[in-house]
């Protein structure tokens, strides 16, 4: 009999926990990113279209049965032209993210114009906010998809600990630890990288 007890307080504790995540009890106040150094150059194909795809293509995406007010945000041409229910308005304005209509419906306050609508389950945290706003300063730039870009060779990233590097690869890891507010470990001792070969 206390095993039975013991089993249901055990299965309690475990919904009340699962119910206080789902509620978001333990979520810090602060945004988790909101100390992530944005990139010098926002890339459409790396860092917009992924945040466009997971939350915006389901209402505004290639689906025409499910496309809402007439805004589809997955071609360029469709996105940079003027809205067909809102004459005069733009969802997005090259330099301009005062002016277009994504941004500032992506961070309202009001539940009514906020971007995805709330029922949805999806928002964006503050970094994408950020790097929808530079995209959009930045001109927009649409680019294809990257498997039909040519590949050309990179200009090697500026980073604070140049004299770390001792190869072109290690400057382009060194500049994502940076971004992430990283530093790298400490070279280790000669005894203790012979003992790993």
């Amino acid at each position: 009999m206390k095993q039975k007890v013991g089993i249901v307080f055990i299965l309690l504790g475990l919904v009340a926990l699962l119910f206080a995540f789902k509620s978001g009890f333990f979520k810090s106040s602060r945004d988790g990113y909101a100390d992530q150094k944005l990139p010098e150059v926002v890339d459409y194909n790396f860092h917009i279209k992924p945040i466009l795809s997971d939350n915006c293509y389901t209402c505004h995406g290639p689906d025409a049965n499910k496309r809402k007010a007439g805004l589809r945000l997955d071609l360029e041409k469709a996105a940079l032209s003027e809205l067909p229910e809102n004459p005069g308005k733009y969802a997005i304005v090259a330099g301009k993210p005062g002016h277009s209509l994504l941004y500032q419906h992506v961070v309202s306050d009001d539940p009514k114009q906020l971007m995805p609508p709330p029922d949805s389950q999806l928002a964006l945290n503050s970094y994408e906010k950020k790097l929808l706003k530079k995209w959009i300063e930045q001109g927009a730039k649409f680019e294809k998809h990257w498997a039909f870009i040519p590949p050309k060779k990179a200009e090697l990233p500026k980073t604070e600990l140049a004299d770390w590097t001792q190869n072109e690869i290690d400057a382009f890891v060194l500049e994502k630890m940076e971004e992430n507010n990283l530093t790298p470990s400490q070279k280790a001792e000669e005894h203790t990288l012979i003992r790993r070969m």
